[in-house]
């Protein structure tokens, strides 16, 4: 993988969903998860580069029933996101199969063993048995959720985001996703 500036985060499926709908321009967050969506949204904004997405979880949007919901995402990761094919699949299914040792969700513990063999700093979940079972088993990947990894990026309050929605989405007139000053 062609490295660039800023950390190489990836996303779980659920993470992706939330962030695009966010990117679409729904209004701020008030559910148990708001906390960690709007990290997410702030991530996207204020740090260097884009998210990647595995094969699995591009995957996964190609299982979505929904055809308008399957086309959203689509529309959006053809534009947005970096996609990198695996290209040693016996690897990733032998860590794969290592991974459901500790977790038995085989297409959580693919994403995690491609993010590995792409050699990603973070891949992103708001899945608490994913997180929870897997975060402290890989030495090449940290699995984090948005709250903590937004946290450790150490934006400071008022900080300009790297990126921001055009004047045209209706995200750019709200103010919930930004890192306000004190």
């Amino acid at each position: 993988m062609k490295r660039t500036n800023g950390p190489h985060v990836g996303l779980d499926s659920q993470c992706l969903s939330y962030l695009l709908d966010a990117i679409a321009g729904i209004s701020e967050p008030t559910d148990l998860l708001a906390e960690e969506k709007k990290a997410l949204l702030r991530s996207w904004f204020y740090t260097p580069g884009t998210f990647i997405l595995t094969e699995t979880v591009i995957s996964e949007v190609s299982n979505i029933r929904n055809i308008d919901r399957r086309e959203f995402h689509e529309s959006f990761m053809s534009t947005l996101f970096l996609e990198y094919p695996v290209r040693d699949l016996a690897a990733v299914q032998a860590r794969a199969a290592q991974f459901e040792a500790y977790h038995p969700n085989p297409d959580d513990c693919r994403i995690l063993a491609e993010a590995e063999e792409l050699r990603l700093d973070f891949a992103l979940t708001y899945d608490h048995k994913f997180w929870k079972r897997l975060s402290n088993i890989s030495g090449t990947t940290k699995l984090m959720k948005p709250l903590a990894y937004w946290t450790s990026r150490g934006i400071p309050k008022g900080a300009k985001p790297v990126t921001a929605p055009h004047h045209t989405n209706p995200l750019s007139v709200q103010s919930w996703w930004r890192c306000k000053r004190i």
